[in-house]
């Protein structure tokens, strides 16, 4: 935790390392008022917010963006490191929760698309692929370094480069978040032919993710024969 322990003057006191890559201090900084220090936030309201900690001794939360990304910040009382109490200013700066709420809604949506039984594969909006699951692996036989990163229309021998599917996905897709049962019929490389319906919508930001499109393959080579 970035960590700025300031004197009833607001001048610094002590501070942790990662302190100093928000508000650049190095060691000679010690004693000098926090208001002559460069920032790496955007936070003009610094100062008075600690100003106004001093003056109602209550804490003070607000959410701040670095270079980075978006921090919270945090002005509160605390006691002195043998225990003797006194009013003395620690400003803490933590991570906002909402990197940490993003990062499980990652895990969760990867746990989901692994758990669908058909092929499946996440396309970013300029359609390469970002991941695919393990049935997309097996049922086409090949693996991640071969798929990650590609766009869909190279992937293999540029199977999935089809005309009709390029309209889908180019054109109906961005207008109708949505296109259902595209018969495919192909012979692949490693599998011959095959025959699957493809489904595909696309995602807007949902859950703390980026803009995605899922792509899912149904095989009806059997039925279709």
């Amino acid at each position: 935790m970035a960590t700025i322990f300031l004197d009833p003057d607001l001048k610094v006191k002590r501070y942790t390392e990662r302190a100093a890559e928000l508000i650049r201090l190095i060691p000679t900084d010690i004693g000098r008022p926090l208001a002559d220090l460069v920032s790496n936030l955007e936070y003009d309201a610094l100062m008075n917010d600690c100003a106004e900690v001093l003056r109602n001794l209550a804490p003070s939360d607000a959410e701040v963006r670095t270079k980075d990304g978006v921090w919270q910040l945090n002005a509160r009382d605390a006691v002195s490191d043998d225990g003797e109490r006194y009013r003395r200013r620690g400003d803490y700066v933590r991570d906002v929760d909402r990197v940490k709420r993003a990062e499980q809604a990652r895990d969760l949506f990867d746990s989901i698309v692994q758990t669908v039984r058909e092929p499946l594969v996440v396309l970013d909006p300029q359609l390469n692929v970002v991941r695919a699951n393990d049935a997309f692996y097996r049922v086409f036989d090949t693996e991640p370094r071969a798929v990650e990163g590609v766009l869909i229309y190279d992937l293999g021998n540029r199977q999935w480069d089809i005309p009709e599917l390029r309209r889908l996905l180019e054109e109906i897709l961005p207008a109708d978040s949505a296109f259902v049962d595209f018969r495919v019929a192909h012979t692949f490389p490693r599998i011959g032919p095959k025959e699957f319906i493809l489904n595909a919508r696309r995602l807007r930001r949902a859950q703390d993710l980026p803009d995605m499109i899922l792509l899912a393959f149904e095989d009806v080579t059997e039925s279709a024969g």
